[in-house]
């Protein structure tokens, strides 16, 4: 009896240490890795604690014309998960969605990871534009993005920056495919 009294103490002490670590998974994250970014393969993409309001979110124009680089940096100063992915919603001139663009999140370069994003850090991501003529009807022009990071509340602003950091202010828009968050801008684009 004493010794199943033992086995059983044990087994709620090993419980309680594992519960306490998991609580604790962000401190654990940040003193892992010295990068800043953690990742581990994975489908399970957790809710986080932190807001769109907490990233800044830009896209970059890239050589290709259809082709743009996401960087969503931590503005602040917690670590924060990410969910996968960020939910673009182009918008016009007068910030106003366009939300007749078809849009869709892709698994390039693969499936979502769960990524720790340390503050000051940045998380990168593809962007693939199908461009259209401005005449025609299935055609919109959209000057910027209303950007929503996967399991997060609150939209931000995402200005597309040109090949020269200068703003972008008209993309004549037919569709829209958005690759999953990744901790290195390597591979990312389409």
């Amino acid at each position: 009896m004493l010794k199943r009294i033992r086995t059983i103490g044990a087994a709620t002490a090993l419980l309680g240490g594992t519960l306490l670590i998991a609580g604790c998974s962000g401190q654990a994250a940040s003193l892992t890795n010295a990068a800043g970014v953690g990742s581990a393969q994975g489908d399970d993409v957790s809710a986080s604690h932190c807001s769109a309001t907490d990233f800044e979110i830009e896209l970059q124009a890239q050589p290709d014309p259809s082709q743009y680089l996401l960087t969503m940096t931590n503005t602040s100063d917690e670590a924060c998960e990410l969910g996968g992915w960020v939910n673009l919603t182009p918008t016009n001139m007068a910030d106003e969605p366009i939300e007749e663009v078809p849009s869709s999140n892709v698994e390039i370069p693969g499936g979502p990871q769960d990524i720790t994003l340390e503050p000051g850090r940045t998380a990168f991501a593809g962007v693939h534009a199908e461009l259209g003529d401005k005449g025609d009807p299935n055609t919109y022009v959209t000057s910027g993005f209303a950007a929503t990071p996967a399991d997060m509340s609150g939209t931000v602003n995402a200005p597309v920056n040109g090949l020269n950091n200068e703003p972008v202010t008209e993309i004549p828009l037919k569709r829209l495919q958005v690759g999953t968050l990744q901790p290195s801008s390597q591979g990312v684009l389409f």
